[in-house]
């Protein structure tokens, strides 16, 4: 099934995947109602880098059933070349959105998810926002924590005893890798979808601090922490987008005019991505 799906864009030796959001959730439903265990890879610029530098996780990533634009790094990596700095309209909320249209489909049929998380407030919150949001999806889920024995095959287990229709997995990218291509092939599912992380997703649609942070008094520490998310983000973003005008400047012979350069181009998108996030926050 994989190569029927419309035209790709090729991100660092990667082929993702450009479709509409509605059409997204289609094919992804169409998956899972079909035969074995397909998987479907939200590819991030960490999980890129990744692949850049490891042969073993590109091979696996191109195995995936559908790779789609995991944050606002692909999603302008995708579009910077035929867009000529203009913004398509919701770039860098594709994961999000598809997010929202998967989960209202899947509580109109009552589905049933498991969510393998890194961290327990992960969870806990992904499980409140499905309960105020989603009554009728059925939620299971756990944390799989870092470098403890027998953590991955306990989460085999409960994926098998409740056999849910969709397995998320929400953790960083190369132990994702690891997971999938260790016990795919073990767990009772009708498909897997890889994240890495929903937390963009709880915290635009909560725009709240977790009570748990205000009970503990701890609004200036949570506050710091967003911060450098963000700034590790934008250090991400920049060692990703020198990748990839690297890699367009050697495919391109001719040398175009300074003020269409690729790099202005990718320049002019991060430019006005951010701006528009400034007046959200507004």
């Amino acid at each position: 099934m994989k190569d029927r799906y419309h035209k790709k864009a090729n991100v660092l030796g990667i082929d993702v995947s450009v479709m509409r959001v509605d059409k997204a959730v289609n094919v992804s439903m169409e998956l899972m109602r079909g035969k074995g265990l397909p998987v479907i890879y939200f590819l991030s610029a960490i999980s890129s880098l990744l692949c850049q530098n490891n042969e073993q996780s590109a091979e696996y990533v191109k195995s995936c059933n559908l790779i789609l634009a995991g944050d606002r790094h692909i999603e302008m990596a995708v579009h910077h070349r035929q867009d000529n700095g203009q913004i398509p309209e919701g770039i860098g909320e594709f994961a999000d959105n598809y997010l929202k249209r998967l989960f209202s489909k899947i509580n109109r049929e009552g589905r049933s998810i498991y969510m393998v998380m890194e961290q327990e407030s992960y969870l806990e919150s992904m499980e409140e926002y499905m309960e105020e949001s989603y009554r009728n999806i059925e939620v299971h889920g756990n944390v799989m924590r870092k470098e403890t024995k027998g953590e991955a095959d306990r989460i085999v287990n409960e994926i098998n005893a409740c056999i849910p229709d969709i397995v998320f997995v929400c953790i960083p990218a190369e132990r994702q890798m690891k997971f999938m291509e260790k016990h795919a092939a073990m767990m009772n599912t009708r498909l897997c979808i890889l994240i890495e992380s929903v937390q963009p997703l709880i915290r635009k649609e909560t725009e709240e601090i977790p009570s748990w942070v205000e009970k503990l008094h701890l609004e200036g520490i949570y506050s710091w922490f967003k911060k450098e998310q963000k700034i590790k983000n934008t250090i991400v973003g920049s060692v990703f987008k020198k990748k990839v005008l690297n890699e367009a400047s050697e495919e391109e012979s001719e040398q175009k005019p300074e003020d269409s350069s690729e790099e202005n181009i990718l320049d002019v998108q991060e430019e006005n991505v951010n701006t528009l996030e400034k007046r959200r926050q507004y």
